[in-house]
């Protein structure tokens, strides 16, 4: 029977529980990452099944192993037959990578049996294996016999490989919790001093960079100036191109990288040339920040305008090719604006575009795809690079989210228009917008809005010719059908009986507003501001154990307010929104929690599972709370966005039971 050293660790940790374990506490206990283990998953289910155990698996709790006196004894005997020295045929090729990446020097086949502890056949064969994982990369494999092998390849090539390296072998929240990562693997490509060093480093630049940058951002201007004096103490530099560095050196960004090389300098003994500090003024101007930039720079507007303007130039590329009229697709436009910008300077400092879906675009959608292709030209002859098919995959899916907006809007039958009213606009709307989308696709569902939005008329300068409301609502001038919302049969039917008639009048028209390119460019970055902000205030919170909903309340209170008088108010106002009625999401065990309110400044959006399911007062069992609290005073972006988010996060069933497991 086949066994592996991991095969029996993994085994050997399961048979010490006496409990279920998750994965991650199997890797952490061998050292291992979480992607190691799921590899092995298929093998170690066959061997377990051959010696007559179970592995039984619990979604949100974890995996158990099940086994007798007799079949444990059987394991051990084969286990002390297992050849357990040595690591299995996957763990000793990425363990040859890893060696090559960081040996300056040429190694003989001798000195890497030795190391790995098999026959030099094997590491030949090893290397066969692992070459195409260096051509992929532009990197040379070389063998001579009586030198050695060694690694030819430019230097900017060298780094983007260690890089994929680790995004290969680490899932994304191992690579946020480096500081603490004992993996050796991790540790052969990422040496732990250099990387702890760079992090105080980085600290120093508080408010000026780390407050700035979101979490993997941080991560990744880390590993990158770790991995950058871990080459520069080896002789090695990354050299650039003197046009691209004079174009860097007039960048504000380009201050604050020479003030981080400066430090590095000072703390490590080396000399941190102006090449690195463009490279590293490429990382800042590809990274995902929290809000605002990183300076205060006077040409930002001058710089969203030319993205806007290559954007607009590819909407109208792609309609030419394809037909498709886009150019009022406002929405195409904002999207492709938003990622363009980091995109670019990634694929300048050559960063790898990771796309899981480019395989699924390219087989679903072909002829999107290659017109895709054709317009990303406009990007390309401007700033003098090439966009990888991972952003191409990337833009073809904004043009082809386009073309079904497109679609649906030359639909002739006539609609009518409806707002969709609750008492803040975010969270009980967004579950009546999802009910009411399924059972009326054919009704002009136009907007989310509060009740304030009622009272300033913003209703009618859309046009919108119905309003269906969870809440009462006086003096609108407009139609209104009170529901709950669930939506249940009855109110359903009350739906039905007005459409009709609302749909045999002639149709209204809303105003409409011309909008110029700086008011464009204004509305781009206000939203992009705001899914910044509600990026940075997003958490996942995991909760042992709660009593009732009064006492998660208090949880949810205490936790987004600070001082007393304010977390009582927030308890009060939070109650006082679900004696309007519940907004459990019915056979999804997931409630909605949400409110706006004077008790904070900023929107908070948090995601609270419960290990232990809360007894709802109508008997279901809850186990995921959705939280969304809005200033009083927010803008109509914000509001907006938290209604969308609240609307995604209703209608994506598979996404919830993602965030329940």
């Amino acid at each position: 029977m086949n066994c592996s050293k991991r095969i029996i660790e993994i085994i050997s940790a399961l048979l010490e529980r006496d409990d279920y374990v998750t994965v991650s506490e199997i890797a952490d206990q061998l050292g291992i990452s979480k992607r190691t283990i799921f590899r092995e998953m298929d093998t170690l289910e066959v061997f377990i099944q051959s010696l007559g155990m179970k592995l039984e698996k619990k979604t949100r709790i974890g995996i158990k192993l099940f086994a007798d006196e007799s079949q444990i004894k059987k394991f051990k005997e084969i286990a002390d037959k297992c050849d357990n020295t040595g690591l299995d045929q996957e763990d000793r090729q990425n363990k040859l990578i890893s060696e090559l990446l960081k040996s300056r020097e040429p190694k003989k086949f001798y000195h890497f049996s030795k190391l790995l502890g098999v026959s030099e056949a094997t590491i030949s064969y090893d290397m066969d294996k692992i070459e195409p994982w260096f051509d992929g990369r532009g990197i040379k494999l070389v063998r001579k016999p009586g030198y050695g092998v060694y690694l030819e390849g430019t230097e900017k090539q060298y780094r983007k490989a260690i890089v994929d390296f680790l995004y290969q072998n680490y899932e994304h929240q191992e690579l946020l919790g480096i500081f603490n990562n004992q993996d050796s693997m991790m540790n052969d490509v990422l040496d732990r001093n250099t990387l702890v060093q760079i992090g105080a480093i980085l600290l120093e630049f508080g408010s000026l960079l780390i407050e700035k940058l979101t979490e993997n951002a941080h991560m990744g201007l880390t590993i990158h100036l770790t991995i950058a004096v871990q080459r520069i103490k080896r002789g090695e530099s990354i050299i650039m191109k003197t046009d691209l560095l004079n174009e860097l050196k007039e960048d504000d960004l380009f201050k604050l990288a020479g003030k981080i090389g400066a430090k590095i300098e000072s703390h490590f003994g080396i000399r941190f040339p102006d090449d690195e500090i463009g490279y590293i003024t490429m990382h800042l101007k590809g990274s995902k920040l929290k809000s605002g930039s990183l300076v205060e720079a006077d040409g930002m507007l001058i710089s969203n305008f030319e993205i806007t303007r290559l954007a607009s130039n590819m909407i109208q590329k792609f309609g030419a090719q394809s037909g498709y009229s886009l150019a009022n697709d406002d929405q195409l436009l904002v999207g492709l604006v938003s990622h363009l910008r980091p995109a670019i300077s990634r694929i300048k400092m050559a960063l790898e575009i990771r796309n899981p879906l480019l395989e699924k675009i390219k087989e679903m959608y072909p002829e999107i795809f290659s017109m895709s292709r054709v317009v990303s030209t406009v990007i390309e002859e401007k700033y003098d690079i090439e966009l990888p098919d991972g952003e191409i995959g990337y833009i073809a899916m904004h043009f082809g989210a386009s073309i079904e907006r497109f679609k649906k809007h030359l639909i002739k039958t006539r609609k009518i228009k409806v707002g969709v009213v609750c008492a803040s606009g975010i969270g009980t709307s967004s579950l009546l917008y999802s009910r009411l989308e399924k059972s009326f696709p054919d009704m002009e569902l136009v907007t989310q809005l509060s009740k304030e939005d009622i009272l300033t008329s913003r209703a009618q300068v859309l046009g919108i010719e119905l309003l269906i409301s969870t809440i009462v609502i006086e003096a609108s001038g407009l139609p209104v059908i009170q529901v709950n919302p669930l939506l249940p049969e009855s109110d359903i039917e009350k739906v039905k009986k007005v459409i009709p008639f609302l749909s045999s009048k002639p149709a209204h028209t809303s105003k409409q507003v011309f909008v110029d390119d700086t008011e464009k460019i204004k509305k781009i970055r206000d939203i992009t501001e705001a899914i910044l902000s509600i990026e940075e205030n997003f958490e996942m919170i995991i909760l042992d154990h709660v009593s009732n909903i009064k006492s998660l309340i208090k949880m949810i209170a205490s936790h987004h307010t600070d001082g007393l008088k304010n977390t009582i108010q927030l308890q009060k106002e939070l109650i006082n929104r679900e004696k309007l009625g519940s907004t459990l999401i019915h056979g999804e065990k997931t409630m909605l929690v949400h409110t706006k309110t004077a008790t904070v400044s900023k929107p908070k959006l948090s995601i609270w599972r419960l290990r232990k399911p809360l007894i709802h007062d109508s008997g279901e069992e809850v186990v995921l709370v959705i939280v969304m609290i809005i200033p009083e005073q927010a803008s109509k972006v914000y509001l907006d966005l938290m209604s969308r988010v609240s609307k995604s996060l209703i209608e994506e069933s598979s996404f919830i039971e993602l965030l329940r497991s």
